[in-house]
């Protein structure tokens, strides 16, 4: 479990080279990655299914990316896109397509629906948390003296 944490911390900062993150913020964006994926073989032990381990593990990730942006003043995707790295669902696709291959119609389909799952549940957790921070970001400003219309 260590070494697949420190290898989502290294996949996810490699990612952040490659679509030029600026320097200062690789690390925070590849331990949000790693957490993330912490977070997600817990919870696959815990619940045993990997849809819901993706959501709870994209929530943390969502969450962490929205904190860290507000310490550091950048946007959400800064630590958003590459922590959710090591949750998609690559190897699905690639069993999706192995089996097409090797015409084997009921794993195609098993695999397809799996992989649409969970790449569901990564949208799902996005949305949830983007959701609760542009709703409390909204009631902030409705309470301001300027915005008071009468």
């Amino acid at each position: 479990m260590i070494i697949q944490g420190i290898s989502a911390f290294f996949a996810t900062a490699a990612f952040s080279i490659i679509f030029y993150l600026p320097r200062k913020y690789i690390i925070h964006a590849g331990m949000t990655g790693s957490f993330g994926w912490f977070i997600y073989l817990i919870s696959l032990k815990l619940m045993d299914d990997k849809v819901l381990a993706t959501l709870t593990a994209t929530l943390f990730v969502a969450l962490s990316s929205h904190i860290l942006a507000r310490v550091y003043k950048t946007p959400v995707t800064m630590f958003l896109i590459p922590g959710v790295i090591p949750m998609v669902p690559g190897a699905g696709m690639y069993q999706i397509v192995q089996s097409i291959v090797d015409n084997e119609v009921d794993k195609t389909t098993y695999y397809f629906f799996e992989t649409f799952q969970i790449a569901g549940a990564i949208a799902l957790g996005i949305f949830i948390i983007d959701t609760f921070f542009r709703r409390n970001k909204g009631k902030k400003r409705s309470k301001s003296p300027a915005s008071f219309h009468s």
